[in-house]
């Protein structure tokens, strides 16, 4: 198979919108857009972990798999026009929010998470987990002083990423993800994802503290 990134996006595309439409599907698309449409077929597994909190995509992840597979290996197969000029719209008109959402400060929540994902973890998959999302991290461009912190961070204390784009600290945790992914499956990474996020918002509202709300970092534009 040697399909350009054109159609590559075409294919992903044509499968995505028989499950999902309208925001959900072109937040789907610069996913892949993003860290995925120079990786090949193998990685498709691990983006559709990524849309995980779209339940279009969560609740049929095998049959898309399978579709998407099937698509990209025929490429006679029917495709729907390139999408871009849509995604690129729909970029545009969510730029707005994401700037809002970038002024707030996440230290605290994005602390508390990171500590809820970590201490679930026995001391070797940590490391392991740490350095793949570094790696994972830089390769993706993430900011180098977001990448730079995360390295230092040793868990006991603030990581520090006030003015850190909200969409910035959505992807590291999706690498951090993807990392429990690889090193326990994703079942285990589904239940210590949520378990953190969850237990997160619980020592917030207990300390009754203004700080954005954890379940925020799961829903990307």
């Amino acid at each position: 198979m040697n399909m350009t990134t054109e159609g590559k996006r075409r294919a992903v595309f044509t499968v995505l919108s028989e499950f999902v439409d309208g925001r959900e599907l072109w937040q789907a698309m610069w996913r892949w857009q993003n860290n995925y449409s120079d990786k090949s077929q193998f990685e498709l597994n691990a983006f559709l972990s990524d849309c995980r909190d779209i339940e279009g995509i969560a609740v049929n992840r095998p049959t898309l798999y399978r579709r998407l597979i099937g698509i990209l290996m025929n490429n006679s197969a029917d495709m729907k026009p390139d999408p871009i000029q849509d995604m690129l719209q729909f970029r545009e008109q969510t730029a707005m929010d994401s700037g809002a959402s970038a002024a707030e400060d996440w230290s605290e929540t994005f602390t508390l998470v990171l500590q809820g994902i970590f201490a679930q973890l026995r001391s070797d998959t940590a490391r392991m987990v740490k350095q793949y999302a570094t790696e994972q991290a830089s390769r993706d461009h993430l900011a180098k002083s977001l990448v730079y912190e995360f390295t230092l961070w040793e868990g006991d204390q603030l990581l520090g990423v006030s003015g850190v784009p909200l969409q910035d600290l959505r992807r590291l945790l999706n690498v951090i993800y993807i990392g429990v992914c690889e090193s326990l499956g994703p079942v285990a990474a589904d239940r210590i994802l949520s378990t953190a996020v969850t237990d997160a918002a619980d020592a917030l509202a207990a300390q009754n503290v203004s700080a954005p709300e954890p379940r925020l970092l799961l829903s990307r534009p």
